[in-house]
């Protein structure tokens, strides 16, 4: 004889007076009871792992056909506030911490200012690279880059300092578009660069020297955001690294938890 687990019971379904549908309403059915539902996730009566009442019980409770309590469940699916488990039923999602996440938006919404923007460039030159650069971009040693600083202002005001490093390869395109302040805000912005197959980001704390502090017009040992950058070329090698420096008030970094429908 197998042994087989318990059924889940339905769960009882209590509703208020005043959760009624109003079949007057210009609003159709099933958004009222979305709304009804949705309310209910909101305040805990369903909370997070919570079983529904399945959509007939619910049809029966409110008077209305089991289509319409479908529609209802579906929209608050396709939101993200519920998930449906095949033969067990329709239960409220628990939010993890894992789904939350840091954006780039205000860093971004700083580079689409392209009437308000200047970029300066510091110094454009060919020098040997480090140790740690070399096995970065996955050169051989005394290999040389190409390097290239600049300072980005917004309304004359300086806000990033921009140093990259390029591979001295005079067949690469990226080297001739180094110098373009686009390229290196192309990809925050989710614009096509033809120069370069991938990119990848880390975001990392630093404090300013003094040379630093003083084209961004502030004090040394200050704390700001730097934001590395290594781009790959269609063949996956590593085509170029740098970061931007970056002070906070300028990209406050905003965590996103939940369920989010823009």
């Amino acid at each position: 004889m197998t042994d087989r687990l318990p059924a889940t019971p339905e769960p009882v379904a209590h509703f208020h007076e005043d959760e009624k549908i109003d079949k007057k309403n210009y609003v159709p059915a099933y958004v009222q009871l979305a709304q009804i539902l949705r309310q209910r996730i909101a305040t805990n009566v369903y909370g997070p792992g919570a079983r529904l009442p399945s959509e007939s019980v619910i049809a029966k409770n409110f008077g209305i056909s089991a289509m319409t309590a479908r529609q209802a469940i579906g929209i608050l699916h396709e939101e993200g506030l519920i998930d449906r488990i095949q033969g067990s039923g329709t239960f409220v999602r628990q939010l993890q911490f894992t789904s939350s996440s840091f954006g780039l938006d205000s860093l971004r919404r700083v580079f689409m200012k392209k009437d308000q923007l200047e970029s300066s460039i510091i110094n454009a030159s060919v020098s040997p690279a480090s140790e740690d650069l070399a096995a970065i971009l996955q050169l051989g040693a005394g290999s040389s880059v190409i390097v290239v600083e600049r300072l980005i202002l917004l309304n004359k005001k300086p806000i990033i300092f921009h140093t990259g490093y390029a591979r001295a390869d005079a067949e690469s395109p990226f080297v001739e578009t180094m110098l373009d302040t686009d390229v290196l805000t192309g990809l925050l912005l989710e614009n096509n660069i033809f120069s370069f197959k991938k990119a990848e980001l880390q975001l990392l704390p630093e404090s300013l020297n003094q040379r630093e502090a003083g084209f961004l017009q502030l004090e040394k040992g200050k704390n700001v955001f730097k934001l590395t950058h290594t781009y790959f070329a269609i063949d996956n090698l590593p085509s170029a690294y740098g970061w931007f420096l970056i002070a906070p008030e300028q990209m406050p970094l905003i965590c996103r938890m939940g369920v989010w429908n823009d």
